[in-house]
C-alpha cells in the first residue's frame, strides 16, 4: 500500500501544488485548511504522517497538533513555519512534532523527510497483537499464541492493516478498496471475498477476535 498523507494548509493554491507533486510520488493525499479540519480528519481517517502548517485560520497548527496528541493520535508530523526561531522550533518539538520545515522549502527536502518518517514508523510498528491474535505485517503472516502461522496475500494483509490501524471505527467497502487495490469504484463483492479469506483464517486460528460485517467492517472480540 502507499503512504497516505494528510496536508494541512489554509493556502489553496499552494495546497494544490503540493498535493500534485506528492501524488506524483505515489502517496495519498487528502487536504485540510484549518486545524480543526485536520482534527474532525484523523477521527475519520487513518494517515501515515500529518504535513501541518502552523499559521492558520480556525485553529492554529501548533493548537492543533497539541489536541491530536492529547487526544492520543500519534500519526508523525512535519511542522510547517515561516519561523526560523529556535524558541519556535523547540516548542513544536515539545508540543509532540516529529520534525519541522521553514518556508520556503525545497519539495524534495520534504519528500526525503517524509520518506524518513514513514520508513522509521513501519520499522517500529510492523507487528500488532489484538485478542491471542498476531499480524506481522512485514511478513504478511496472521498468528495466533500457539504459533499456527498463515502467510496472507497482499490484498488480505492490507484489509488486516486497515482493521488493526481502524479498530475504534467501520470500514466501509469503498474505503477498503480504495485503500488496498489503490482504485476507485473497486467492486463490493471483491472486497467481501478477501474479507472471508480472513475470516476462515480467523476461524482455524481459533481467534478471540471476529470481522463483524454490520454497515461496515470492524474488529471486535469474540
Amino acid at each position: 500500500m502507499c503512504n497516505k498523507i494528510l496536508l494541512v494548509e489554509d493556502e489553496k493554491d499552494l495546497a494544490r501544488a503540493e498535493s500534485k507533486i506528492l501524488e506524483f510520488n505515489k502517496y495519498q493525499v487528502k487536504v485540510a485548511y484549518n486545524g480543526q479540519e485536520a482534527l474532525d480528519m484523523q477521527k475519520e481517517d487513518n494517515f501515515d504522517v500529518v504535513i501541518l502548517d502552523i499559521m492558520m485560520p480556525v485553529m492554529d497548527g501548533m493548537t492543533c497538533l497539541r489536541e491530536m496528541r492529547k487526544t492520543g493520535i500519534n500519526t508523525p508530523v512535519i511542522l510547517l513555519t515561516a519561523k526560523a526561531q529556535i524558541d519556535d522550533k523547540v516548542e513544536g518539538l515539545d508540543a509532540g512534532a516529529n520534525d519541522y520545515l521553514v518556508k520556503p522549502f525545497n519539495m524534495k527536502e520534504l519528500l526525503a523527510r517524509i520518506r524518513v518518517l514513514t520508513r522509521e514508523n513501519e520499522d517500529k510498528n510492523h507487528i500488532f497483537a489484538i485478542g491471542n491474535i498476531v499480524f506481522d505485517k512485514e511478513k504478511s503472516e496472521l498468528s495466533n499464541n500457539k504459533q499456527m502461522v498463515f502467510k496472507l496475500s497482499d490484498k488480505e494483509s492490507g484489509i488486516m492493516e486497515m482493521l488493526i490501524k481502524n479498530q475504534d471505527r467501520k470500514l466501509s467497502k469503498a474505503e477498503i478498496g480504495q485503500r488496498v487495490w489503490q482504485e476507485d469504484n473497486v467492486e463490493d463483492a471483491s472486497v467481501k471475498m478477501y474479507v472471508s479469506y480472513l475470516k476462515d483464517k480467523f476461524s482455524a486460528l481459533n481467534s478471540e477476535i471476529k470481522i463483524n460485517e454490520d454497515e461496515g467492517y470492524i474488529l471486535e472480540k469474540i
